[in-house]
C-alpha cells in the first residue's frame, strides 16, 4: 500500500483513494465482497460510478452495503487497472446496477393522474413503465437529443438520439417531454 492510500478510520467527508493493487473483489451469488491489502474485509459492498453516463472506468465509489448509510469505503480512480478477476467482478456488478435499456421506438404514452404510462420497444425487448409527469425531475437531457428517462421505481431508460426514432415515436417524445 502506498503512503497516500493508507486505510484508517476516517472523519466525515475525508476522501480515501483505493489503489487497484490494494483491493480484491469477490462475487458470491448476488453478493460482492471486498478485501483490502491490510486485511480489512467487507462482506457486502456496492459500487457506484461517479460518472455513470460518460465516465467509463473512471472514478468508482466503493460503499459498505452492510452499513445503514452505505458508507463510502473509498474511490478507485481507474478500475480498468484492477486485476482481471477483480475487473470482471466490478464489471458484472456495474452491469447489474446500471442496466439501462435503450428505447428504440415508442408505441404509446398515456398521461393520466399525473403519471405518464409508456409502452416502448428497447434493445432488451418490449417494455411498459410509468414515470411521474414531472419532466424536470424524471427526464434529463444528457446530450444533444440524448435523454435519460427515470420511472417510478428509479429504473432508467435511455433515448440515445430522439432524432433517430421513427416519426411517430419522435412526435410522442417531443409532445410529452415538451421538446
Amino acid at each position: 500500500m502506498t503512503e497516500t492510500q493508507t486505510i484508517v478510520p476516517r472523519k466525515a467527508f475525508e476522501l480515501v483513494m483505493l489503489a487497484p493493487e490494494d483491493v480484491r473483489f469477490e462475487r458470491e451469488g448476488d453478493t460482492l465482497r471486498l478485501t483490502l491489502s491490510d486485511g480489512t474485509h467487507y462482506p457486502r459492498v456496492s459500487l457506484r460510478s461517479c460518472f455513470p453516463v460518460s465516465g467509463g472506468p473512471a472514478l468508482l465509489s466503493v460503499r459498505d452495503a452492510a452499513s445503514e448509510e452505505q458508507d463510502e469505503i473509498g474511490i478507485i480512480a481507474d478500475w480498468s487497472k484492477l486485476a482481471e478477476a477483480d475487473r470482471q467482478a466490478v464489471s458484472t456488478e456495474l452491469e447489474l446496477h446500471y442496466f439501462v435499456p435503450k428505447i428504440t421506438a415508442v408505441s404509446k404514452i398515456k398521461d393520466e393522474f399525473g403519471f405518464l404510462y409508456w409502452t416502448v420497444d428497447t434493445d432488451k425487448g418490449p417494455k411498459e413503465f410509468v414515470m411521474r409527469n414531472s419532466v424536470v425531475h424524471y427526464a434529463r437531457e444528457i446530450g444533444k437529443n440524448h435523454w435519460l428517462i427515470i420511472d417510478v421505481n428509479q429504473a432508467r431508460y435511455e433515448i440515445p438520439d430522439v432524432s433517430q426514432l421513427d416519426s411517430r415515436s419522435q412526435g410522442l417524445v417531443r409532445r410529452f417531454l415538451l421538446l
